[in-house]
């Protein structure tokens, strides 16, 4: 639980800094992960794929690279019970060192336009079964969207009541 613990703090600061990129019309696919040898992060534009997808790419990096954790983060939409769709910025998350794990972060959002401005609703924070992480995972996440004071502080001001 602690390693996933760790991805889940890796998964909050860069899902801060995304939602702060999104809102400038700038956030392209990403992936962040630790290598297992140091303990830099590093981040990688996964538009830089070639012929793949940039998910692929990033996917077939982190093996290639023996991540210990990693972060891909992109924008997407997603549809609520409704059929409603929003658009988001979809995060996976991965725990490769100790036992394998994963779960999703979900941000949907309210693009800037000429009547408003821009907001994100509600984070979800789900295991790969659909079902929301648990308590330790998502105090962890929000431990990270604090790592960067100005991302956090971004993505808090901007949260839709």
């Amino acid at each position: 639980m602690e390693n996933m613990q760790l991805a889940a703090e890796l998964a909050g600061e860069m899902v801060a800094q995304a939602v702060q990129w999104v809102s400038e019309g700038t956030a392209g696919p990403f992936l962040a992960y630790l290598g297992k040898s140091d303990a830099r992060v590093t981040l990688v534009d996964l538009t830089q794929g070639g012929d793949e997808s940039p998910l692929d790419y990033g996917r077939g990096l982190m093996v290639v690279r023996s991540a210990a954790r990693g972060v891909m983060v992109y924008d997407g939409a997603i549809s609520n019970s409704d059929g409603e769709q929003f658009d988001a910025l979809i995060g996976e998350v991965y725990e490769f060192q100790h036992g394998d794990g994963s779960f999703d972060v979900l941000v949907p959002y309210r693009p800037v336009s000429p009547s408003q401005s821009f907001g994100v609703y509600a984070l979800m924070l789900n295991d790969p079964d659909g079902q929301p992480v648990s308590d330790e995972i998502l105090d962890a996440f929000l431990l990270g969207t604090r790592r960067d004071a100005d991302a956090g502080e971004f993505l808090r001001q901007h949260q839709l009541r």
